[in-house]
């Protein structure tokens, strides 16, 4: 936090904007609107980039496809026309009308109220139980759309995880339950958490060339790929840069 600052995650598309705003300190769960939104880009962030999503929710904009009941109604070859930019835009756009269709037959009081109502191990289940909602998804809506404490695990939480010698090798489950257990059942600490997380993954604790001598996290890192805690000084692995500097070549360790 005192590296990066307080994130304003999840974006949501303010009213009369044309794209989705972080908004620093807003930790509540948001209305209607917001929650399809989140919904909707949880389920469309699915092995894409962002920056995908952001065009994918974009397009549905324009198209009017702002509300459960419009992507429920929507054929679905319009709504995969819109979506195109995520990626698997085909299955994403079944996916998104039958978690509308089944969220209004089953949940007409509205999805803000429907995720009010519920407890957050209840939520979770239930959220499970959609087709194409798994763990990362189902935590992302209800930690973001519901405000419930369900911590989000994804591929950034577990780099920088083993990387800093949390743990290594664990499911999704032992990932989620080795956090919950070392951090109280906070959504604004979950919230935060999760998000400083991606930021540090994507700035710094990269899958590739990650830059560890500026990384906030600094020797405490448990990989010490740059050796400073044997040699006392910087030394770069191949394939990883040391700041703006080409960092030296030296044989990679055994694992």
């Amino acid at each position: 936090m005192k590296a990066f600052g307080p994130q304003g995650w999840w974006p949501v598309t303010p009213r009369g904007a044309a794209a989705p705003a972080y908004v620093p300190g807003r930790y509540g769960a948001p209305a209607d609107a917001g929650a399809f939104e989140i919904c909707a880009g949880a389920v469309l962030t699915q092995n894409t980039a962002w920056t995908n999503v952001e065009k994918a929710l974009a397009a549905m904009r324009a198209a009017g496809l702002t509300t459960p009941e419009a992507v429920a109604a929507c054929p679905e070859g319009r709504l995969a026309a819109a979506v195109r930019s995520s990626g698997y835009y085909r299955q994403k756009a079944a996916r998104l009308k039958e978690f509308c269709a089944r969220a209004l037959h089953e949940h007409q009081e509205g999805l803000a109220a429907w995720f009010a109502a519920a407890g957050a191990a209840e939520l979770r289940a239930e959220l499970l139980s959609y087709k194409g909602v798994g763990p990362e998804t189902a935590d992302s809506m209800a930690l973001y759309a519901a405000a419930k404490p369900c911590f989000v695990i994804d591929a950034y939480t577990r780099r920088a995880g083993e990387r800093y010698g949390l743990a290594r090798g664990l499911s999704y489950d032992g990932w989620k339950a080795l956090f919950e257990a070392a951090l109280p059942p906070d959504v604004k600490m979950y919230n935060e958490y999760h998000a400083l997380l991606v930021r540090l993954g994507k700035d710094f604790c990269r899958k590739t060339k990650p830059l560890c001598a500026a990384c906030p996290l600094g020797p405490a890192c448990a990989k010490d790929i740059y050796g400073t805690r044997k040699s006392g000084r910087t030394a770069g692995r191949r394939g990883v840069r040391q700041g703006p500097r080409r960092a030296e070549k030296v044989p990679r360790r055994r694992r």
